[in-house]
């Protein structure tokens, strides 16, 4: 963050240290009484509570950005990396009911949406879709914990602007359509380790905001 002196920096520093070790969750305004007023999203009443928070923190963020208020856009870094570590949590929670075995034969009934639906949402292609197999599982599994390590440094904001989008759009998909994350998790999560593009980085937050309301309507109207 090379814009906030050395004082300033150790203090976000430590408290995206405490948000990963689970502690209270900080606002702009918890850090810096001047800041504005935070704007209230609204038709995020029914969304899961982990995801809700996120896309909160992260309009914070990135209103602050738009207004060319840096400092302000650091200060909102904690809640935003909290947010995306108990989410990519999650994931992994999710990964390790669905650990695939040798000897162990599907229990969950086939999802309602088809997989080609749900991957074009996540914008996999469909020749990505390929039965999942241990060593994938595993691989998802690692690079989880590789992006839950990497909160810890993110100071890179359009870094950190991919990796919202990726999270909260696989997040969204899964949390609606559970029984689809072994097919589903492995390929996207192998797709953004490997930086391959996306068409949502370069979408301004409303027009990403209102793809992950569609989707989350879409999926929980079914």
């Amino acid at each position: 963050m090379s814009s906030i002196v050395p004082g300033p920096q150790k203090k976000i520093e430590e408290e995206i240290a405490a948000a990963l070790a689970g502690g209270k969750p900080l606002s702009t305004g918890d850090l810096n009484t001047s800041a504005a007023p935070k704007e209230e999203l609204v038709g995020l009443d029914d969304w899961p509570q982990s995801l809700r928070t996120t896309v909160e923190a992260d309009h914070a963020r990135v209103t602050a950005l738009a207004g060319n208020r840096r400092k302000t856009a650091d200060l909102a870094l904690p809640a935003v990396v909290r947010g995306l570590d108990e989410l990519l949590n999650q994931i992994a929670d999710r990964l390790q009911a669905d650990k695939p075995g040798l000897l162990r034969k599907p229990t969950s009934p086939a999802p309602e949406v088809p997989l080609s639906d749900l991957a074009e949402l996540l914008g996999i292609p469909t020749d990505e879709l390929t039965p999942p197999g241990r060593s994938e599982h595993r691989t998802a599994l690692r690079t989880i914990k590789q992006l839950r390590t990497q909160l810890k440094d993110l100071e890179d904001h359009s870094r950190l602007t991919r990796l919202v989008t990726f999270t909260v759009r696989l997040a969204l998909v899964l949390d609606a359509v559970p029984d689809a994350t072994a097919a589903l998790a492995p390929p996207a999560l192998s797709r953004f380790a490997e930086a391959a593009p996306d068409y949502q980085w370069d979408w301004p937050f409303a027009q990403r905001l209102e793809f992950w309301q569609q989707t989350h309507h879409t999926l929980t109207n079914r």
